[in-house]
């Protein structure tokens, strides 16, 4: 799969808004979220013992697209420009992954969950087979594991202003990992028909969230 770089347009990123509950309160809450997911968590027979999320954030099944994330947002748009795109890269650093004021992953699911990194990903692609296949009718990468388990990615493509560009030919799958050539630029992984592989990009494009944590 060819590496390439993706001049698009991204997302914004808006401060987060807390309520009156205390602290405990929201740690309990984040706790019984993340209790609640951990049944859409899936082994794959990785080295590492990593367990990936059946379905993408903001999904409610694996063939859901879910929602759009610029690299480092916690937020989705209505339109993904350079304009829009507020998110602090050099706080966010090399690697933001567990960190719930970039992490939507952490955010949403609590506990241990994140957004997977380079390595992650290169572990997953490594250490599985490919298939592309349908479920419900929309295309996307499945990942088998040496166990026989298995993930589905659906092509959900990525946004740009007020678009969505290759739906259903190709996924793009925000990684933590920052891309040290470019400022402002993230590595997603890209799956398509072909198999999968690693990209940088510039961070302003909406692309999907896989989540992932450690049994």
């Amino acid at each position: 799969m060819k590496t390439t770089k993706y001049l698009l347009l991204g997302a914004a990123l808006l401060s987060l808004a807390f309520t009156s509950c205390s602290k405990d309160d929201d740690d309990d809450n984040n706790s019984s979220t993340s209790v609640e997911f951990d049944s859409h968590a899936v082994d794959l027979g990785l080295p590492s013992g990593t367990l990936w999320a059946d379905q993408n954030v903001g999904a409610k099944a694996p063939e859901e697209f879910g929602g759009y994330y610029a690299w480092g947002a916690i937020i989705t748009n209505t339109s993904y420009t350079s304009d829009t795109y507020k998110v602090d890269t050099k706080s966010a650093g090399a690697d933001w992954g567990g960190n719930p004021q970039f992490d939507i992953a952490t955010l949403t699911y609590g506990g241990n969950w994140r957004t997977p990194n380079y390595s992650d990903y290169n572990e997953l692609i490594l250490n599985t087979k490919k298939e592309w296949t349908e479920i419900n009718g929309v295309k996307g990468l499945k990942f088998i594991g040496t166990n026989g388990n298995s993930v589905f990615f659906p092509a959900a493509g990525y946004s740009i202003e007020e678009s969505f560009q290759r739906v259903g030919f190709l996924g793009a799958y925000v990684s933590s990992s920052a891309d040290p050539g470019y400022d402002g630029a993230g590595i997603r992984t890209e799956i398509n028909a072909g198999g999968a592989g690693q990209a940088g990009y510039y961070g302003y494009q909406g692309g999907s969230v896989r989540a992932i944590k450690k049994k």
